[in-house]
């Protein structure tokens, strides 16, 4: 079989049953083990598929889906860290901040520079980088953890931060749109980014372009929520909607 007539065949197996291992597609495929896992980087370049470890998952989810952590870290690493390098510019000594769970704002967790900080996240892999800074006073909100995600979410969790004022909000979120605004996927999640909205002085957004354009199930805020929007490119029918809403650009 020929290397195009491979990539096909994996991509409209594993569209089929969600998933698939290296192991199982080299057995249906009558190869080796080691092509597919080639053929498996090149459908991950053209973000047709994303690798697992010891597999492959679907690129495509409904608007209500949960997407697991590890294929949102494995999707446009590059962009997501030089994302996170350019809000590092907005962080300094001495901040009190909210970091929002999410695979863009733990790149941010990784690259902070500034120190005598006072942070507060939901995420459990954010607080890790965190406790890894020197001079941060990091504080964990309580909640439920949801499955496959590090993320803190319930009653409790939003609880926290409605009694929380801090300086500067750094947001994810899992959609952009110019008639729906900004949105998210997981319900439990958007009360929780509600309550982080009121209690900051300054909202910063952080998203890649492969949320520009889109929508997903549920409005988190309106472009007049934000102040500052953060990525690493914008079509420019959306730039200029959020530009006429007061909010600044940062893509460089």
């Amino acid at each position: 079989m020929f290397q195009e007539e491979r990539l096909k065949f994996i991509v409209d197996y594993v569209t089929k049953n969600k998933k698939a291992s290296t192991k199982e597609l080299s057995e249906l495929l009558s190869t080796s083990v080691v092509t597919i896992r080639a053929d498996l980087k090149i459908l991950q370049e053209k973000d047709l598929l994303v690798k697992t470890h010891g597999g492959v998952m679907i690129n495509s989810y409904k608007i209500n889906d949960v997407i697991p952590s590890n294929v949102k870290f494995q999707k446009f690493k590059r962009e997501k860290a030089k994302i996170a390098e350019l809000a590092n510019r907005y962080i300094s000594d001495g901040d009190i901040l909210i970091i929002d769970s999410g695979s863009t704002t733990l790149e941010l967790a990784k690259c902070i520079t500034a120190e005598n900080l006072t942070a507060f996240t939901n995420d459990l892999q954010i607080a890790i980088e965190l406790s890894k800074k020197r001079n941060i006073d990091l504080t964990v909100s309580g909640g439920t953890l949801i499955p496959d995600v590090y993320t803190l979410t319930s009653y409790e969790a939003v609880n926290f931060y409605k009694h929380l004022h801090v300086e500067k909000l750094f947001l994810s979120c899992d959609a952009i749109d110019a008639e729906f605004g900004i949105s998210n996927r997981d319900k439990r999640e958007v009360e929780i980014k509600k309550a982080m909205l009121k209690a900051a002085n300054e909202v910063i957004l952080m998203a890649d372009h492969s949320k520009m354009n889109n929508s997903v199930l549920l409005q988190v805020a309106d472009f007049e929520d934000i102040d500052k929007l953060i990525a690493d490119d914008i079509p420019a029918n959306l730039r200029a909607v959020i530009q006429s809403k007061g909010v600044e650009i940062i893509t460089e």
